[in-house]
């Protein structure tokens, strides 16, 4: 019987994402701001997968919805079934070690601003940023779990001079 590779590589992604899922969910003990449960979503996107997006959304009723991407995006495949709004808290990776708000991560939350409460981007352990609704054209980003800099649009500019 000849070995069948495209098998194996499809048997080695559903290990992968079932992997990804049990690290995060084991480490989520309900504050989405967790050192532990940021780790363990970096962890997931950097070593388990190697270099690839992943995004948690935790609901309204705290249910994770997890889902992984390229090395440059992510998005739910199949609508996530079941969520409550509005969303509690939007985590997702930029694997390539930058927190920032990319223009399509802007127009994610500019658009889900009145049902989501806050958003957290993963550039590293430690270095990430923090939006909330409460300032929607505000991203405050920390490196060494130290407050950096701001990057804020809605000026014309993402906040780094890339233009809207």
């Amino acid at each position: 019987m000849k070995f069948n590779w495209d098998m194996a590589v499809e048997e080695i992604k559903e290990w992968n994402n079932t992997l990804v899922e049990e690290t995060i969910i084991e480490s989520y003990d309900g504050d989405v701001s967790a050192k532990d449960f940021h780790d363990a979503i970096w962890f997931a996107s950097t070593k388990i997968l190697n270099g690839l997006e992943v995004q948690v959304v935790i609901d309204n009723n705290d249910t994770l919805h997890i889902s992984s991407g390229t090395s440059g995006y992510v998005d739910f495949k199949i609508d996530p079934v079941g969520m409550k709004l509005p969303i509690k808290c939007w985590i997702h990776t930029h694997p390539f070690g930058s927190a920032y708000f990319s223009g399509t991560d802007i127009k994610t939350v500019s658009i889900w601003e009145p049902l989501m409460k806050t958003a957290y981007v993963l550039g590293g352990r430690g270095h990430y940023g923090f939006w909330e609704n409460t300032k929607p054209n505000k991203l405050m980003i920390f490196r060494d779990y130290k407050f950096e800099r701001p990057q804020q649009w809605g000026d014309g500019t993402y906040g780094y001079g890339e233009e809207e």
